[in-house]
């Protein structure tokens, strides 16, 4: 067993695909397919199970995959600290949701790239919870995640406060409880909407869900209904859509923004400059 062997194994368990892993390590498809076979003979055991729609793990292959998992990350915290030097370089891979992604990290991370031009950053953009378990994975060395944040192993850290408002086509409040509420799969702000109109007596007629924020915005442009989003985002990217916007009470109005990472993490020059890009 080596340590190709263990990427080849870990990116199958994750990709579920022997084509899809093969593209994305570059390999030949009978490459990947000759080490697997070969790391099941050393260690006597079945590791995954073959059927057509690709591969899934057997109760060994869970086991070394917990494994596999520490043993590339010690690997690669190893090389992060020999490596480590006055100017911060290598790698950091963040996730963010939607939002943030569109408004407050634009900015933050061209800053950072200028001033440490060294650093490759990378940017996943996905749901709080998928980001929460990527970083809990160790698949992302941080996140920004909408708060609060209640795992023990993660280290939360206060970035930004969100105002969050009600966009319509109506000025009228009166109309409200006849339309429609939009909104995204798993939308953490959807639970701020709903405490707000129950206290109002307001029941929308149906509750209809979109893939993005923008097909969201032109929904409620064309009269369909209502949404709850970001005020920074109204203000950045659809200031000049026909919409109104309606400021939210306490202690509905505003949300909390972490910037969260595993405390057992190895924080390189790279990852303590853009911790401290955060604090500034």
């Amino acid at each position: 067993m080596d340590i190709k062997d263990l990427l080849i194994f870990k990116t199958l368990a994750q990709q579920k695909n022997i084509t899809k892993t093969a593209e994305q390590l570059n390999y030949v498809q009978s490459n990947v397919t000759a080490r697997i076979k070969k790391l099941e003979e050393t260690l006597g055991t079945k590791l995954f199970y073959r059927h057509p729609r690709g591969v899934s793990l057997t109760g060994k292959g869970r086991i070394l995959l917990k494994k596999a998992e520490q043993i590339l990350l010690l690997i690669n915290e190893t090389e992060k600290m020999i490596q480590d030097d006055d100017e911060p370089n290598g790698s950091l891979s963040l996730g963010t949701n939607e939002t943030t992604a569109a408004t407050r990290l634009p900015q933050l991370l061209v800053t950072y790239n200028k001033q440490y031009p060294k650093v490759e950053l990378s940017l996943r953009v996905a749901l709080t919870h998928e980001l929460i378990a990527d970083v809990l994975d160790y698949k992302l060395d941080g996140a920004f995640v909408l708060g609060p944040i209640h795992d023990q192993q993660l280290q939360a850290i206060p970035v930004f406060q969100e105002e969050l408002v009600i966009v319509s086509k109506s000025t009228a409040l009166t109309e409200w409880h006849t339309r429609n509420v939009l909104t995204r799969p798993c939308c953490p702000y959807k639970g701020k909407l709903d405490q707000w109109l129950e206290t109002q007596g307001y029941r929308p007629d149906r509750i209809i869900e979109f893939g993005t924020l923008e097909s969201i915005i032109h929904c409620v442009q064309a009269g369909l209904g209502m949404a709850i989003i970001p005020k920074s985002l109204v203000l950045k990217q659809f200031a000049e859509k026909d919409i109104t916007i309606h400021s939210l009470p306490e202690p509905n109005q505003m949300i909390n923004l972490f910037f969260i990472y595993r405390k057992d993490t190895y924080l390189d020059k790279a990852y303590l400059a853009f911790l401290e890009f955060l604090q500034t």
